[in-house]
């Protein structure tokens, strides 16, 4: 027998038929018309459907998964950077590891220079000899290439102009390319890019090595921190000893690579025309500053809760 409270009130609309159709009939019994049905009271869920629905409780590390060492212990980073200050001055003492540090420190110097080179539209390639050697020549500046960087650093700061901060980088960078590069200040950006290209890559080794590095093992962070520090130590010691000794000053005068002025010198000279500790001295200070703001900006990353 049909439950009379549950039968289907109005008619079919395609052949008008009123019979004793349930409320669960999808089609008319008389035309086969699909009906218009009333909504079903709501059936309690099952058990298996409750567990089903009910919500996955998601950590506070995973809901910032771009966060800089989010729901990452903190003590562990930082004491993978006192052992990279520990480490670091082995490879000065022992003969070997002494040779690595200085073709090391040959790479990213002369890497930076040419990346300023390049920059300003000079093409340039590095030469590292394995006798002690190093240095990064440049050639005359190219209109059109430096024309084509400085295009495509407006179209940048054009293109991430919803980003705040990335578009006044980049927007900044484009007003300024043509008083660096098209003017006397490009050779003094292509000096400082030496010094400056270690410093830049000891801020990228302690990053990985506070972000955990690409594989998270200890073995790969404590290597990225020796490293970093040991590009920081070279420049800060370089610095204290042309501001602090003359004998350090006059080894520098006499140590250039192929015959060649030493950066600060040329500096010195030709850029300020004042003394070698005009230009170590702040030179040192960015060695330093650079990386501890490094260390600063991961740790603003964190959120409050993931700190100790």
């Amino acid at each position: 027998m049909i439950d009379t409270e549950r039968v289907i009130s109005e008619a079919c609309p395609a052949c008008g038929y009123r019979g004793a159709d349930s409320a669960d009939a999808l089609v008319c019994s008389m035309c086969g018309a699909l009906r218009q049905r009333e909504h079903a009271p709501p059936q309690p869920a099952s058990r298996d459907e409750r567990v089903e629905a009910a919500p996955v409780a998601v950590s506070p590390a995973s809901s910032h998964p771009s966060s800089p060492g989010a729901g990452v212990d903190v003590r562990t980073p930082l004491l993978l950077c006192g052992a990279g200050v520990l480490l670091a001055p082995l490879f000065g003492l022992t003969p070997l590891l002494r040779y690595m540090a200085w073709f090391l420190t040959s790479l990213t110097h002369e890497m930076g220079h040419c990346a300023a080179a390049w920059f300003c539209g000079c093409p340039a390639y590095p030469a590292i000899r394995l006798d002690g050697h190093a240095a990064a020549m440049h050639a005359e500046q190219m209109i059109v290439l430096a024309g084509v960087i400085w295009f495509a650093l407006g179209a940048a700061a054009w293109h991430q102009r919803g980003d705040r901060w990335r578009g006044l980088g980049l927007g900044a960078a484009t007003l300024l390319y043509p008083a660096v590069a098209f003017t006397g200040l490009r050779e003094l950006v292509f000096l400082l890019a030496g010094h400056g290209g270690e410093i830049a890559f000891a801020m990228v080794f302690l990053w990985r090595a506070l972000a955990g590095g690409f594989s998270h093992s200890m073995a790969e962070r404590v290597a990225y921190s020796t490293l970093g520090w040991l590009l920081v130590g070279r420049n800060v010691i370089l610095s204290l000893r042309l501001v602090l000794s003359p004998q350090g000053r006059a080894d520098y005068a006499s140590s250039g690579s192929f015959g060649l002025t030493n950066d600060y010198l040329r500096v010195a000279d030709d850029v300020f025309g004042g003394p070698l500790e005009l230009v170590a001295a702040p030179m040192g200070l960015l060695a330093v500053a650079l990386p501890v703001a490094t260390v600063l900006v991961w740790w603003s990353g964190r959120r409050p809760d993931d700190r100790p």
